[in-house]
């Protein structure tokens, strides 16, 4: 419980003659203390924006958009920013206009605003996903300050920046760039939602959850494996306020995703409320090809209802059948995107229910591809002809991703032995986990692991740090929180 005149927005006058002079010394070491950390962090951000650009100018200046989710993304923030709302973008270049929900809409409202400022071309939509993701450095290193003190923090927020999994996916115009700081932002909110419970901090978690659903649609499975347990959980607060928060967090959540699902609930043959459902993705995943053989627990074309027709070319004259109301093997659906999608489901939860013997190898295959523990090499082979990834980015990626995990494993541990909250990141992991398990292993379907092993690293090193530097007469005693003398300090009021 705060004392009355210490809530989150108190701030101490410094030049208040009511202080002692211990008081004012320890106020002015605050302030000392809050200003490095917040150029360390300010120089990590501009060093992660300063690596996505390079990377971005050096290596995907030219690249051809193809009939890809970069398209999608491109050319729908393009028609969204001369005003022709959320069409799709495959249908659009073959003359033939038709509303779409393929994606969640926040990414591509993000780069229609871009377009909206003259930065419309794909270079622009690449420098401003890089942009977007250098924005999770600051949340990455506010998370590490609370959990392990300032010095983690900072190693943390360069972490981030420099961690290729975070910004691989920039130059590529994938929602993923947006989706990242969103998932470190909730990571962040949901420790002070622990350490400082209100209704308030309930609400924002609620609300940033949101915005991450309206980016990536499996964020929305954080309401249920996060907030609500979280919440549960806040042992200081009254059971019924505990269940008042809930209920205000899902006010909150229905307010802002409410324009999306009731435009998707009014335009589509079938139900529809934030896409077309899993179908587009769970038929990709799902056939003799994925089950068995080099593309076990990855997807392929050929299990696709096109049957093997090879992508068409945006210039060409045919339109993607994965997408049209037409089959390419002439077993046609009448409706629209929502039908299409729903009949994708159908055959996708056929060919579950007749290899139910065969889910957990492929199950496995799956979680092992996404956490580079099952044929990782060949998954990087994959990122690097499917996803279009430069080979020395994934090798890179590969490896640091393996390094950091182990330092992962140790924050955890300390996090643990300090009572500190693993939830958090736990749900982000899980949920990556969940997301690759339905549907298939690409590592870029982890990236909300990746956040929390960034911060998980972080809290290890600190670890170390703190281990190493313990006989000096400067560092706290065994057991105290090396974060405390600056986290209120460092943090935003309120």
């Amino acid at each position: 419980m705060q004392g009355p005149g210490r809530g989150p927005g108190h701030r101490r006058d410094l030049t208040a003659g009511s202080l002692d002079p211990a008081e004012r010394s320890r106020s002015i070491g605050s302030v000392s203390a809050r200003s490095r950390f917040a150029w360390w962090i300010a120089a990590a951000f501009a060093g992660a924006v300063a690596l996505r650009w390079a990377v971005t100018l050096r290596y995907y200046r030219h690249l051809p958009l193809g009939w890809t989710d970069n398209f999608y993304y491109h050319f729908q923030a393009t028609l969204l920013a001369e005003g022709q709302g959320f069409s799709n973008p495959f249908a659009r270049a073959q003359g033939i206009k038709e509303p779409t929900a393929g994606h969640p809409p926040l990414y591509s409202l993000y780069l229609a605003m871009w377009s909206l400022l003259g930065a419309g071309t794909p270079l622009w939509h690449r420098l401003a996903s890089g942009l977007a993701s250098a924005g999770a450095v600051i949340p990455v290193s506010l998370t590490v300050l609370r959990l392990a003190g300032a010095r983690a923090g900072i190693v943390a927020g360069f972490g981030a920046a420099a961690y290729p999994a975070l910004w691989m996916n920039d130059g590529l115009i994938l929602a993923e760039s947006l989706y990242i700081p969103l998932v470190a932002t909730a990571l962040w909110q949901a420790h002070r939602v622990v350490e400082e419970p209100s209704r308030r901090r309930v609400i924002e978690f609620s609300v940033i959850l949101a915005a991450a659903t309206l980016t990536r649609g499996e964020a929305s499975l954080l309401f249920l494996v996060l907030l609500v347990p979280l919440v549960a959980r806040l042992r200081t607060v009254a059971i019924r306020e505990r269940i008042q928060m809930i209920g205000l967090a899902a006010v909150a959540a229905a307010v802002v995703m409410a324009p999306w699902v009731g435009r998707n609930l009014t335009i589509f043959d079938e139900p529809t409320l934030l896409g077309p459902g899993p179908g587009f993705v769970l038929e990709l995943g799902n056939c003799d090809a994925t089950y068995s053989g080099p593309l076990l627990g990855y997807w392929s074309h050929t299990c696709d209802n096109r049957g093997d027709q090879a992508w068409p070319d945006p210039e060409g004259a045919a339109r993607p059948d994965y997408w049209s109301r037409t089959c390419g093997n002439g077993q046609c659906v009448d409706g629209d995107e929502s039908a299409i999608g729903a009949d994708k489901l159908a055959r996708a939860r056929d060919y579950i229910g007749d290899h139910l013997a065969e889910q957990p190898k492929v199950i496995a295959a799956r979680v092992g591809r996404l956490f580079g523990l099952f044929r990782p090499l060949q998954t990087a082979d994959f990122d690097v002809f499917f996803e279009r990834r430069i080979a020395s980015h994934v090798k890179v990626g590969l490896w640091s991703h393996w390094a950091l995990s182990l330092l992962a494993v140790g924050g955890a541990v300390t996090l643990w032995q300090k009572r500190k909250p693993v939830l958090p990141a736990a749900a982000l992991a899980g949920v990556a986990a969940f997301t690759a398990a339905v549907s298939f292993g690409i590592t870029r379907y982890r990236v909300s692991a990746d956040v929390a092993t960034v911060v998980l690293a972080g809290v290890g090193i600190g670890a170390l740090l703190d281990r190493w530097r313990r006989r000096s007469r400067s560092e706290p005693p065994p057991g105290a929180d090396p974060a405390e003398p600056i986290v209120a300090a460092c943090e935003p009021a309120g």
